[in-house]
């Protein structure tokens, strides 16, 4: 019967030494991505690495015995692997360390169950299982080098498909049998097909009901904690709030700061030197989980003085864990200064990985009001930037919730322009010698404007305009102010040259305003969900603050075209390109544009990815290649089946003579074919009973209402051989 057939295929013993090589790799290359990592254990990996492969064999050698002691053995060892799981994840601090014990399960599973692997369903199940171990590694990994393993897995996975595909229906090719059975008297009941589906669903529920009672309740405050967590702890002594930056020399002698600085960005310290001149590499600083992308703010600066920006060295405040394990950030450091900040805040938890070492600096987007640090104390200056009493060393993990304002134009047009006088006087300070040309200039970019959200506009405009982006800009001469010179004389800068710029003019007009540093949002990678944060990321913007709204960013930079353009400058492509683009900016939905900048974001990373690693990238791209034409070959022998009977016979014949010289023309038929063999060649005269032979067995086959015997098929057949034979 064709269900007792079928019940024969599911027990037999999977022999395909091919098709077993394959799960093999699949199992072993998804437990490889665990262990890159960090889900598993030096000691669980290596474990892995030799158990699976030999399991995978003694599987192989045994597949035929019933190996009930075997079963017996891993059923103790799953359910012990389980109880060690539970007794771990009781000391589990976050959810996220449970996943990485939860990581080290799914090995175990794995590792226990290519022991037994007799049939192709068992096979399946570690496929099956591989693809849990891989989502696992995805979550955890931080970067996108997890997509060079993801790459072979799923050619793994494909060929695994097709082998298997094809293994079965070989297995059931065969005549299909006749069963005739009375015709059915009512309609069929449904519970012989829903009956094993049911079984299967209420198995599958009673044992995840049964492991979701015995794991253990992680406490509320340790399930709502952000991730953090300190890899070396580098302490800094006597520490008082200010920054520590280990990556700057120190200026031995006092004198003036003109010449390039070594690694790290110049600005993490004490002040930033419009006349120093450094060089950022693309290496990658850190990496940021956060639902948008946000300028990640490390300090802010209050005063100028024509060549540098400083901020006061005192005032900063010490604050402990206020209550679980987080650290309030009071509004606006240590006092507002009477400013109103009224606007709505959208709240972002951001969790930060240090890749390279950074100064003792909390980078969060502003506005910071909670910080789960691994330090007990944390430094408040004024402006809400936050120093740790620790230097940020790889590996050390930390996670802010910002409250981030949202705002529109009508909101910060309707902003009064009145402020405190503690904000007018102290963030409206310029230098005393600051030349009253940078003050005029102020004026005529902004006396038309009606609103403080206008004049500063204003202002952005007119340096996207008249100014341009450059980083090798050689030092300014002694004894100049550092904004008016970028103004008036060299128009080119980078970042610190164009928020500078900003600022003081809008201080000119008597707009509070402050200098702000930290890194860009970074690259977007939406195979990890990670910012990307480089050492090119750094970069400098200004803060200006609205009465009954708060302070908010603005990125001046952002708009400043290259002073070194190419040959988008020549023509006029460009600019009808950048038109196009602003119209469908304005009707293009907002989730719509979002999606597409992300989706650019993700294949740049993908890009730089594939270039940094490019043997792996080329060996795909080959294998890819090598698999693509192989199926495009087996596709095309299943379209195109081999020919049997005459027809065989007749291909040997036209295949015969083309060796010869006498390949056979498109458009003779098989009776011409002959009558030109018969005209040309010596063997098909010499041959000429063959070879009539082969073509009218042949035409009959194909075109005659009584086929030939199949005698005579046989006897064409020889021919073909015979005249094989007698060609070189």
């Amino acid at each position: 019967m064709p269900g007792a057939g079928r019940r024969k295929l599911k027990h037999t013993p999977e022999d395909s030494k091919v098709l077993r090589v394959v799960v093999l790799a699949i199992t072993v290359l998804s437990v490889a991505a665990l262990a890159v990592v960090g889900a598993v254990d030096p000691v669980t990996a290596a474990a892995s690495f030799v158990l699976v492969p030999f399991g995978s064999w003694l599987s192989y050698r045994r597949r035929g015995n019933s190996n009930t002691i075997l079963k017996l053995c891993i059923a103790v060892a799953l359910l012990a692997a389980l109880l060690a799981f539970l007794a771990r994840v009781r000391h589990a601090r976050s959810v996220d360390e449970a996943r990485f014990t939860l990581g080290g399960l799914f090995v175990w599973v794995q590792v226990l169950h290519s022991f037994d692997l007799p049939r192709r369903r068992d096979l399946a199940f570690s496929v099956f299982a591989s693809v849990a171990l891989m989502a696992e590694a995805g979550t955890l990994s931080l970067d996108a080098q997890f997509g060079l393993l993801l790459i072979p897995y799923v050619a793994l996975v494909a060929l695994w498909l097709f082998l298997s595909d094809r293994a079965r229906g070989l297995e059931e090719a065969g005549p299909a049998p006749i069963v005739r059975r009375a015709a059915p008297q009512g309609r069929a009941p449904l519970g012989g097909a829903a009956r094993p589906v049911a079984a299967t669903l209420a198995a599958v529920t009673l044992a995840s009901a049964a492991v979701f009672l015995a794991t253990p309740r992680l406490p509320g405050t340790r399930v709502i904690a952000p991730p953090f967590s300190l890899a070396h702890r580098v302490g800094i002594p006597g520490f008082s709030g200010a920054v520590v930056n280990p990556d700057l020399p120190s200026r031995a002698g006092g004198g003036e700061a003109t010449g390039a600085r070594g690694a790290g960005y110049p600005v993490f310290g004490s002040e930033v030197d419009l006349r120093v001149r450094g060089v950022l590499s693309d290496r990658l600083v850190m990496r940021v989980r956060a639902p948008q992308a946000a300028f990640w703010r490390g300090q802010a600066y209050d005063t100028f003085d024509g060549t540098a920006w400083t901020a006061p060295h005192a005032g900063f405040t010490r604050i402990g864990r206020s209550y679980g394990r987080s650290i309030v950030i009071p509004p606006d450091g240590s006092g507002t200064g009477g400013l109103v900040a009224g606007a709505p805040s959208r709240t972002v938890v951001q969790t930060f990985f240090v890749v390279r070492r950074q100064p003792n600096i909390i980078f969060a987007a502003f506005r910071p009001r909670e910080v789960y640090f691994p330090a007990s104390v944390v430094a408040v200056d004024p402006f809400s930037s936050i120093r740790s009493p620790i230097l940020l060393e790889p590996g050390t993990v930390y996670s802010v919730v910002s409250d981030v304002p949202v705002t529109s134009p009508e909101m910060l047009r309707a902003a009064p322009p009145s402020w405190p006088r503690q904000i007018r006087d102290e963030y409206t300070q310029l230098p005393s010698d600051l030349p009253s040309r940078v003050v005029s200039l102020a004026h005529r970019i902004t006396d038309r404007a009606s609103t403080t959200y206008d004049k500063v506009m204003a202002v952005q405009r007119w340096l996207h305009v008249h100014t341009r982006y450059r980083l090798d800009i050689p030092p300014d001469p002694p004894g100049v102010d550092a904004v008016d010179y970028f103004l008036f004389e060299r128009r080119q800068g980078y970042c610190e040259h164009i928020a500078s710029a900003m600022a003081v003019l809008l201080r000119a007009v008597g707009i509070p305003t402050r200098f702000a540093v930290g890194f860009g949002p970074g690259a977007h990678n939406l195979l990890t969900g990670y910012y990307d944060v480089r050492e090119s990321d750094a970069h400098a913007w200004v803060e200006v603050a609205y009465q009954g709204v708060g302070w908010l960013n603005y990125d001046p930079t952002f708009g400043v075209p290259d002073a070194a353009p190419g040959l988008s400058a020549t023509f006029i492509a460009p600019e009808v390109f950048a038109a196009i683009g602003r119209f469908f900016a304005r009707v293009v939905p907002g989730p719509v544009k979002d999606a597409v900048r992300a989706l650019g974001s993700t294949m740049a990373g993908a890009a730089r990815t594939l270039a940094a690693a490019w043997p792996v990238a080329a060996g795909s791209a080959i294998l890819a290649a090598a698999g693509w034409v192989m199926i495009r070959r087996r596709r095309r022998k299943r379209r195109d089946p081999p020919p049997i009977g005459a027809a065989a016979a007749f291909a040997s014949l036209c295949r015969t003579f083309e060796r010869r010289g006498r390949p056979r023309a498109p458009h003779h038929t098989p009776s011409e074919h002959l009558e030109a063999l018969l005209a040309t060649d010596d063997v098909a005269r010499e041959s000429r009973e063959d070879v009539e032979r082969i073509v009218r067995t042949f035409e009959r086959e194909r075109f005659a209402a009584r086929p030939p015997a199949e005698h005579e098929v046989a006897a064409s057949l020889a021919a073909a051989a015979r005249l094989r034979d007698r060609t070189p």
